[in-house]
């Protein structure tokens, strides 16, 4: 989620910089000829309306993102291996993911994955020794996500079926 704050913050600078260059430059544009002052001005807002186009696309990812944020059913912290370079033969060092599952979606560090909105439906739970998969999708379209996860001792998968269960009305199956 810190990714997104800021790509948004990111955007939200770029908007305001081409809207007070913008500003400035019909201010003071006034004494150049027209052409002069049109070109600038029109690239300016071109750019400037892009960038708050992205602006606010981002803006949703991170209301997307707090709402799953702020409504856990399963959080799993895994650690993931970079690529081992084949001519330097070493390790880099390993990067941290966080997983949120919610009602609302999941939430992959950056990528928000939405249950329950726009026509998305959540279809299918499995949940197996290793991992967790989530089927989901339009009625026209079906997508599959699998995620490793850490070994959850019985009585706490109990209860990670049974929030399944209550908040999704999706009863997970379980596999050996």
């Amino acid at each position: 989620m810190k990714t997104i704050k800021k790509r948004c913050l990111a955007f939200a600078a770029f908007t305001g910089f081409f809207i007070l260059t913008g500003s400035i430059l019909l201010i003071f544009g006034k004494a150049a000829s027209e052409i002069q002052t049109q070109i600038p001005l029109v690239s300016i807002s071109i750019a400037g309306g892009i960038a708050a186009g992205f602006w606010i696309r981002e803006l949703g990812k991170l209301k997307v993102a707090r709402l799953i944020a702020e409504n856990p059913i399963l959080h799993i912290r895994t650690a993931i291996v970079s690529d081992i370079s084949s001519e330097a033969m070493q390790k880099l060092e390993p990067e941290s993911t966080e997983v949120i599952v919610s009602y609302f979606g999941i939430l992959l560090d950056e990528k928000t994955i939405k249950f329950n909105q726009d026509g998305i439906r959540l279809r299918a739970v499995e949940i197996g020794n290793d991992f967790i998969s989530f089927t989901y999708g339009t009625e026209k379209r079906t997508k599959y996500i699998r995620l490793l996860r850490p070994a959850i001792d019985p009585a706490a998968m109990e209860k990670i079926c049974e929030r399944f269960r209550y908040e999704t009305g999706i009863a997970p199956t379980l596999l050996s």
